[in-house]
């Protein structure tokens, strides 16, 4: 984006989407992200890749909150349904574990503040909305506003229904420049594996 807001260039591209979340050691989650197979920006002629956006929901989970404070702002409503508005921030003395930028082969935690929208009669996020916390000057990376809507995901192969992203806009200022990305999910699979095991004697001819 140019100064104003204004689009200079623009892209869109349809990729086959594949998120993996896995306990990586005791009390620390990790997200595995690939798009058409591939984790490079390079491969989707993209200068940057918004990863990491499954993870943004970690923020409530039982390992993580605790990096955060937390303020119940009331009830109030998301599109008409009865919603509670939590603020949150990480805290100064911890060190952020949800979001981080690697420009040029540095790695730059980056810790985010922001609001969650979470469904009154089912405890379900709804939205978030994050920024952050302060800039920083080591990258070049002056701000930045993500905002994530949720929505449930039905699979009927195993009955189940899960509240994944439905839609994700991220605006950066990184360097110098000004970035928008936009990002649709839909047509929703999901992979499991189960393995089971019957040990008998061998027929007879």
């Amino acid at each position: 984006l140019d100064g104003l807001g204004k689009v200079r260039k623009s892209q869109v591209l349809t990729v086959n989407y594949f998120a993996s979340i896995g306990e990586v050691r005791p009390g620390t989650l990790a997200v595995e992200e690939a798009r058409n197979g591939s984790t490079s920006p390079d491969s989707l002629r993209a200068k940057y890749l918004a990863l990491g956006l499954p993870a943004i929901a970690f923020i409530f989970h039982p390992y993580y909150v605790e990096d955060f404070k937390m303020t119940c702002e009331g009830l109030g409503e998301w599109y008409g349904r009865p919603a509670w508005q939590v603020r949150f921030q990480q805290r100064p003395e911890r060190r952020s574990r949800i979001r981080a930028y690697r420009v040029a082969g540095y790695w730059a935690p980056v810790k985010v503040k922001g609001r969650a929208w979470i469904a009154a009669d089912a405890s379900h996020i709804l939205s978030i909305q994050t920024n952050l916390v302060e800039p920083l000057p080591q990258i070049r990376l002056r701000s930045e506003s993500l905002t994530i809507q949720y929505g449930p995901a039905k699979f009927r192969n195993r009955n189940l229904e899960l509240w994944l992203p439905k839609n994700a806009e991220v605006y950066f200022d990184l360097r110098g420049r000004r970035y928008h990305h936009r990002h649709t999910f839909s047509n929703f699979l999901l992979f499991s594996v189960d393995t089971r095991q019957e040990i008998q004697p061998p027929k007879e001819p």
